[in-house]
């Protein structure tokens, strides 16, 4: 992917540029969420690490109303430079699309009735309630 596909502004919905930056994103984010990190992890690693997500997050707003409109807006979004977007892109592309944890559920019979008219009614609960009252 080059920089100046991502230096245009896009709109977004179906465009297919804007997918593709929503799934470099979601890539990014599942990337970087699975680093491991531990008490001798450099804090620049971690530094890194928070950069790479904060891009993901960007790319996947990319186009949007309230997302970053081009590059500039991107990278001053996640505070990264252009080399290292560049570098997450690309990792991002060599790693591929984000694998859903869990399959979607298979869609099942609603076995509820219409109505929700099989409880007792407004008369019956009153009466109920005034025998309470009445402690019997």
């Amino acid at each position: 992917m080059k920089v100046n596909e991502v230096i245009k502004e896009t709109n977004y919905g179906d465009d297919p540029k804007s997918k593709k930056f929503a799934s470099i994103g979601r890539t990014l984010m599942d990337i970087s969420a699975k680093m491991k990190i531990t008490k001798t992890t450099p804090d620049e690693e971690i530094a890194k690490s928070n950069r790479m997500a904060a891009f993901g997050d960007a790319l996947t707003r990319f186009g949007t109303t309230w997302g970053p409109r081009n590059l500039a807006e991107l990278l001053k979004d996640c505070g990264c430079s252009k080399e290292e977007a560049m570098e997450f892109m690309n990792l991002a592309q060599k790693a591929g699309n984000v694998k859903p944890v869990v399959k979607d559920p298979e869609p099942q019979a609603d076995n509820e009735p219409d109505d929700d008219m099989d409880g007792p009614d407004d008369d019956e609960v009153a009466r109920q309630a005034d025998q309470m009252a009445r402690g019997r």
